[in-house]
């Protein structure tokens, strides 16, 4: 007789799918079969880096950027182009990396064609404008990517660009205020804006209406912004 405690014998994965009742079968067949599709969507992915990287550089250039952004329907000055570099980190303007492009793999490798790439990038932004730890994060990033060589600052022209296009959608108004007031300030087109001031610009607009109305002057904000809030309330009177 048998002990009651005795182990039944080892089956080899592969005997599962013979012995596991229908639906467990099922279930198997359907992850294995999944994981084939990813791994050949990410396989796709890796082929579209080859497909628009320079041949002698063996990054995509700024030609390539220009051939990506054509084959996904959008301008190189389009929010997604932003959407891309920060999802890959990429730390120069113009240029991708083999290794930029790959880390990316896990939030962008289900795409297949600069058509897909596209839908990814546009539902990463869609969650972005909704979340604002993802929002701080690529409004930080944008500050970063916008810098020119060492310098800590970013240009007057650069920053109501990117201000545009990255708080645009949520803060429009504001945005396009502080477009106008950054023209009228001759100082602030030689020193340019500080990683300090632009991030505390996203706060400014999430906490202060666009009339200025509910600001106060307590010291909690920096000069640039202080500047802002009275211009704004001289225009409105």
């Amino acid at each position: 007789k048998k002990s009651s405690d005795q182990h039944p014998p080892h089956r080899p994965p592969c005997s599962l799918l013979l012995t596991a009742d229908r639906s467990m079968r099922a279930a198997i067949v359907r992850r294995m079969s999944s994981g084939k599709k990813s791994s050949e969507s990410s396989t796709a992915y890796a082929d579209l880096f080859d497909e628009y990287k320079s041949t002698s550089e063996g990054s995509i250039g700024p030609d390539g950027v220009e051939r990506l952004c054509t084959a996904m329907g959008v301008e190189p000055s389009d929010v997604l182009v932003l959407v891309l570099a920060w999802v890959m980190r990429v730390t120069q303007m113009g240029y991708i990396s083999r290794e930029e492009w790959t880390s990316a793999t896990a939030r962008l490798g289900c795409s297949s064609s600069a058509g897909t790439l596209r839908q990814e990038l546009e539902g990463i932004h869609k969650q972005t404008l909704a979340d604002i730890e993802r929002l701080r994060d690529l409004h930080q990033f944008t500050h970063k990517f916008c810098r020119e060589g060492q310098r800590k600052n970013i240009d007057v022209q650069s920053a109501k660009i990117m201000l545009s296009i990255v708080l645009g959608p949520l803060f429009g108004e504001h945005v396009r205020s502080l477009a106008d007031f950054m023209e009228t300030k001759p100082t602030l087109a030689k020193t340019g804006v500080s990683l300090d001031e632009w991030m505390m610009i996203l706060q400014f607009c999430r906490e202060i209406k666009p009339d200025c109305s509910n600001f106060q002057d307590d010291g909690a904000w920096p000069l640039l912004l202080d500047d802002y809030a009275e211009w704004r309330r001289d225009e409105r009177s």
